[in-house]
């Protein structure tokens, strides 16, 4: 008797405790927005690279990841839709340090390949089987000289610049860690907001949703 008698009142508190307490699961950062639903807010987050008056659209990714490459031609179409004080990044996962595929996208982006080499080296590893999805250094450096559009010589030199190669690969790995990235692809905006979503379409929906809730105020006309 004395149980059923308190299950109603302990249920009628917790229902006032969770009205009144600052539910940290049920809290709306942003406008229109829910976290939980819409994303997930990083606590001391902050951008992969910061550009001034751009807001940051990091994808974390994998070349050896098949969702990876089943998700970059929707990103690529998306981001001809992204707002103009928006700038798209590509983060290379760093679960492990000695990445291949991770250091030589560096390589290629310090040579400014990337936008000739990328796609290339998804359909390589998950359509022709050109490469596997674990490879090694040497034998990813060939393929990248062999594709079009790669300039040799400017390959060549950002391949020597270990320093470069290591900062930005330490860079990844916080960005990495900080934004709590457990799989991939992954979509983080402005460093503070990691993109939940049931579909890879749900991902871009919510990136689109989170990029107008955080987008500059429009100026108020000048009082007459």
């Amino acid at each position: 008797m004395r149980a059923t008698l308190l299950s109603p009142i302990l249920s009628a508190f917790l229902l006032l405790a969770a009205a009144f307490a600052p539910a940290h699961a049920q809290r709306s950062v942003l406008p229109g927005l829910t976290e939980g639903v819409e994303y997930r807010l990083i606590e001391g987050g902050k951008p992969y690279r910061a550009v001034p008056g751009k807001v940051e659209v990091a994808e974390v990714f994998g070349y050896w990841c098949p969702h990876c490459e089943h998700f970059a031609p929707m990103l690529e179409k998306w981001k001809a839709s992204m707002p103009a004080h928006a700038q798209l990044v590509l983060v290379p996962a760093m679960f492990d340090p000695n990445d291949a595929y991770a250091r030589l996208f560096f390589i290629a982006e310090g040579a400014n390949a990337v936008n000739v080499t990328h796609d290339r080296i998804f359909r390589a590893i998950h359509q022709s089987g050109e490469l596997p999805r674990k490879t090694t250094i040497p034998q990813l450096t060939a393929y990248y000289l062999r594709l079009p559009g790669v300039n040799p010589k400017a390959f060549t030199a950002a391949q020597k610049d270990e320093a470069t190669l290591q900062a930005k690969a330490a860079n990844a790995r916080e960005f990495q860690m900080r934004s709590k990235i457990e799989g991939t692809p992954s979509l983080v905006i402005a460093g503070r907001y990691l993109v939940l979503g049931n579909s890879y379409q749900g991902l871009l929906d919510n990136a689109s949703r989170i990029l107008k809730a955080i987008a500059p105020a429009a100026k108020q006309p000048a009082a007459k």
